[in-house]
């Protein structure tokens, strides 16, 4: 038996393997097939020629600081020349030498056999620039994302498949309709928070079997998703944040600049501490419901301990992860703050920083408050089908998982 269950985990694993470099191949041939962009194609290089520095036209270095020479050095240009064959657009097929400049230390190798996005850029006296913009790796990430789904649901089975499908549709609550309605100028923290609700109840649907308990589920986590925006909005009005430091928060205000920056601020705490916090509701609300249908008669004060203890063991990895997750978001940007060698103190007063520890904080807060109000809610819950009488069957009788 034990034989029988270890081929069929390796041949489902093995399917996906298959299919996942088959709709990766797919997916190569749809971006051929429908590239429309001008002035910008996907090429194959052939063949890569000699590089040749062209220096950039920069001021002198003062005083002969060699510090200044150094940096000077790290924005080399070079021009470099290639062979390469068009896979996209009207000159698709076709094979044509190019003369492409980049940085020295733009990040982009260029290696034979190797697929990229070429632009060309026509200036006013006919004279021709072309760039590297990119590597071509779409097949690749779509290969790794079904590779990733597939393992999930050739491991989970049908929860795999809830669980992708809440994944779904909670992207297109956030990025189909919470994100545009931002750019378009709708106010970010209530819109946040109505799109958090909507992920929250995506998921309770469809990961809380126990229909009659998903009420709990919902209002803990939105409850502590709620709270994690209130800690964080007392912590940005006595912080003087303005939400402008971080990454692309000026960027953002030069092309937005209606946008309120700190109430983007603050709904990126609420979005961003909803994963863990939902993690939390619903492991305290099915251990709840569990003590609840195995034994009808529980006291609501035991039912509020359980929780309670459950709710220790969970958060110990949760702040954890949370913590973890902000600061490798932001560990590029932390390094070079670093670089810069501030003090101690100048550290955690840089506004920037101030505003990843915002993040943390307030969703850690959020995710601590999320055990306690999720377990009262589970007992209250309880208290009322004990009232209301007949709700959770006679003393010992288990009810059904899925009622």
């Amino acid at each position: 038996m034990k034989e029988r269950l270890r081929k069929s985990y390796v041949l489902r694993i093995a399917v996906v393997c298959v299919l996942s470099l088959f709709l990766g191949f797919l997916a190569d041939r749809a971006v051929f097939s429908l590239w429309s962009s001008e002035g910008t194609w996907i090429v194959r290089v052939e063949s890569i020629g000699a590089r040749e520095p062209v220096p950039l036209d920069m001021p002198e270095p003062q005083n002969g600081d060699p510090q200044s020479n150094e940096s000077l050095g790290e924005w080399q240009q070079v021009r470099i020349p290639l062979v390469v064959r068009f896979l996209t657009g009207d000159r698709r097929g076709e094979q044509e030498q190019v003369v492409v400049e980049q940085l020295a230390n733009s990040g982009i190798s260029l290696n034979d056999g190797d697929r990229y996005f070429l632009g060309c850029d026509t200036f006013p006296d006919g004279s021709i620039q072309c760039y590297v913009s990119d590597f071509y790796r779409v097949p690749w990430v779509v290969g790794f994302i079904s590779l990733a789904a597939g393992g999930l649901v050739a491991s989970a089975g049908v929860a795999g498949i809830r669980a992708l499908l809440g994944l779904v549709l909670s992207l297109v609550a956030l990025l189909g309709w919470f994100v545009p309605a931002v750019h378009d100028g709708a106010s970010p923290i209530p819109y946040s928070i109505v799109a958090v609700a909507l992920v929250t109840a995506f998921t309770v649907l469809l990961v809380v079997r126990r229909k009659h308990w998903r009420p709990v589920a919902f209002l803990g986590a939105v409850g502590g998703a709620v709270t994690a925006s209130v800690i964080g909005s007392v912590m940005v009005w006595f912080w003087k944040l303005s939400g402008m430091a971080g990454e692309g928060g000026a960027l953002l205000a030069s092309t937005l600049p209606g946008l309120s920056l700190k109430g983007l601020l603050l709904a990126s705490v609420i979005v961003g501490s909803i994963g863990a916090v939902l993690d939390v509701a619903v492991s305290v609300t099915s251990t709840v419901a569990e003590l609840s249908t195995y034994d009808p008669q529980i006291t609501p004060t035991r039912l509020w301990q359980a929780g309670l203890g459950v709710g220790r063991e969970v958060l110990g990895s949760m702040v954890n992860t949370l913590i973890l997750a902000y600061l490798g978001g932001s560990l590029p940007f932390v390094v070079l703050i670093a670089e810069a060698g501030p003090t101690f103190f100048g550290f955690f007063n840089d506004p920037s920083i101030a505003e990843e520890i915002v993040r943390s904080l307030a969703g850690t807060m959020g995710l601590l408050l999320t055990v306690p109000i999720t377990a009262f809610l589970g007992m209250w819950w309880h208290r009322r089908d004990q009232r209301m009488g007949g709700q959770q069957g006679k003393p010992g009788m288990r009810r059904p998982f899925s009622s």
